[in-house]
């Protein structure tokens, strides 16, 4: 076996150690699909701190309901409040916020970012993202898109 192969295979199993020590406040990284209105990649990453989180999201270019885009970037702040009646290792949360973006063709600069998604032992996420401008805009088509995200404690 090579030793790149090795150093990315103790590299993946230190990320996934750490990642349960918990995670309640820290980095995030995320891959996930569009849907509904368009069939491409998207990739993110944020922090969360007190249930606030801070992110940048990128959607690779391509064909949409609404014709060709380009890529586009979008930044978001949202709140995310979980269900505490659930067990310890899968927590579902809904989350509410406020997102730009550079210039996609399914809706406008301005929007709500909401999403409805589950933790699994407060390392592992799953997600439903939506984003609208709830009809402020023209067009309001919604971006929507499944990410599969992991987490990273906080280092402090």
């Amino acid at each position: 076996m090579k030793k790149t192969a090795i150093l990315v295979a103790v590299f993946i199993i230190a990320l996934i150690v750490a990642g349960y020590v918990r995670a309640d406040d820290g980095a995030r990284i995320g891959l996930g699909k569009s849907i509904i209105n368009s069939d491409l990649k998207t990739a993110e990453i944020g922090y969360e701190w007190n249930s606030w989180e801070a992110s940048a999201t990128l959607s690779e270019a391509g064909k949409t309901k609404n014709d060709v885009q380009d890529q586009v970037e979008t930044y978001s702040i949202s709140y995310l409040t979980r269900i505490a009646a659930a067990p310890v290792w899968v927590t579902p949360f809904l989350r509410l916020g406020v997102s730009y973006n550079s210039g996609s063709n399914l809706v406008g600069p301005t929007n709500f970012r909401l999403g409805v998604g589950v933790d699994f032992s407060d390392v592992w996420r799953v997600e439903y993202v939506h984003h609208s401008s709830a009809g402020i805009h023209r067009p309001n088509t919604g971006i929507d898109y499944v990410m599969l995200t992991y987490k990273m404690p906080a280092p402090w």
